[in-house]
């Protein structure tokens, strides 16, 4: 991630637009960019598939990754199809279900509200084993950890946000809360994520903090593999990442650096340009010390 992007940042041309970030060094907590505009008006903002990494931990550490999803959900097509398939996204199950489609007008996710994910759409395209990036595969292992335990999120407090010290994560905060941009003046409508069937693939909102104490604990020196089971790896870095309608987030860690970035109506995966260029500019800085 850090060596392949081109690092604008240290040369002097700081993005614009809407966005914040911190780094965490030898030193501890740095910010780089204090709240402003709508992130100075209201308190949480939007995790994106970076929820992902929590259920990934909690099912890692609850369940047997090897026990067939069916055995939680006999209305799984696929009979060997497991637990840990979900988790590393080998199931073969698609991005999404021909139900979820996007749309200028409606959120993707709008059909999902209220309703239980329909097993009958988690039928693998791909060989098993084989890596597809999935949120209906989430969204299952949603329901495989609501079979098991009665709440995914239950589960997922219990796990992950409990022990990380984060008390301000909810799926469908108030929309006074909500850090979102603005078009004509009014504030944008998030994907309706938290209050779908897909509400564990990316549902998850919090404090910018609370987003921090979670790249703590997860990247916490000594910790378990579990706690980034479902994190991206590559040439040294770590990192997990999340887009939605209109923001992007990230936490990535290389060169003894973690960044954490979250970004309104930029380009998709600005967050993560932002994230490598600051890791980098960091490691330079301890390099040159």
């Amino acid at each position: 991630m850090v060596t392949t992007l081109t690092c604008w940042y240290m040369n002097g041309n700081v993005p614009r637009g809407q966005w914040r970030a911190g780094v965490r060094t030898t030193d501890g907590w740095q910010s780089v960019r204090e709240p402003a505009g709508r992130y100075a008006e209201a308190s949480l903002l939007e995790w994106g598939s970076i929820t992902k990494g929590l259920v990934g931990t909690t099912a890692a550490v609850t369940l047997e990754l090897e026990r067939p999803v069916a055995s939680y959900l006999p209305g799984v097509p696929d009979s060997e199809m497991t637990v840990g398939d979900l988790v590393r996204h080998t199931s073969g199950l698609a991005r999404v279900p021909p139900t979820i489609r996007d749309s200028l007008v409606r959120g993707p996710y709008r059909p999902a509200v209220g309703v239980p994910l329909d097993l009958t759409t988690a039928v693998p395209l791909t060989p098993r084993g084989q890596y597809v990036y999935s949120n209906l595969g989430y969204a299952l292992l949603g329901a495989v950890l609501d079979a098991a335990y009665g709440s995914w999120f239950d589960a997922v407090q219990e796990q992950v946000l409990r022990p990380a010290g984060i008390d301000s994560a909810t799926l469908v905060p108030a929309a006074s809360e909500r850090i979102m941009p603005r078009f004509l003046g009014r504030a944008i409508s998030p994907w309706a994520l938290g209050a779908s069937s897909f509400a564990a693939a990316g549902g998850l909102w919090s404090t910018f903090d609370d987003l921090c104490r979670y790249a703590d604990w997860a990247l916490e020196p000594g910790a378990p593999p579990s706690r980034t089971v479902s994190w991206q790896r590559d040439e040294g870095t770590r990192w997990i990442n999340g887009e939605v309608r209109a923001a992007g987030a990230v936490i990535a860690r290389a060169a003894g650096v973690t960044a954490v970035v979250h970004t309104l109506a930029k380009a998709p995966y600005a967050a993560d340009a932002i994230a490598a260029a600051l890791v980098e500019r960091e490691a330079l800085r301890a390099r040159d010390a």
